[in-house]
C-alpha cells in the first residue's frame, strides 16, 4: 500500500525500505565501535511524533512524521523510502530500550 510519490525530487542513496533497514544496522554498529561509517545519523527522535535525520548523500536533515502512528518521510513525500525504513528500525530499538539511542 505505498504511495510513493511520482514526483519527489530528492537523490537519496536510501531509495527503498530495505536500504534503510540496512543503514540502520550500520548506525547500530557505528555507535558501539565510533566508526562513523553510515549514510545517515540521528539528530532528533521525538517518540511518536518525528524522527530528524541527517542523510549524508543527500546532505541535508530529512523527517520522517509519524501520522496516524505510520511513518511518512516528509522530505521524499513517501512512505517507502529508506528514511522511513530506517526510522521504523530506530522507532523500534527505542521501545525495546526505552530510552534515548542517539
Amino acid at each position: 500500500m505505498s504511495r510513493k510519490s511520482q514526483t519527489s525530487e530528492t537523490h537519496s542513496a536510501l531509495n527503498s525500505l530495505d536500504l534503510g533497514t540496512i543503514e540502520f544496522m550500520k548506525w547500530l554498529i557505528s555507535k558501539d565501535t565510533h566508526s562513523g561509517d553510515t549514510l545517515v545519523v540521528v539528530k532528533d527522535y521525538f517518540d511518536n511524533k518525528y524522527v530528524i535525520l541527517f542523510d549524508k548523500s543527500m546532505s541535508t536533515n530529512v523527517i520522517v512524521a509519524y501520522r496516524d502512528g505510520m511513518p511518512w518521510c516528509i522530505t521524499c513525500n513517501t512512505d517507502d523510502c529508506g528514511h522511513v525504513g530506517f526510522a521504523i528500525c530506530l522507532k523500534q530499538d527505542y521501545d525495546r530500550n526505552e530510552q534515548v539511542i542517539f
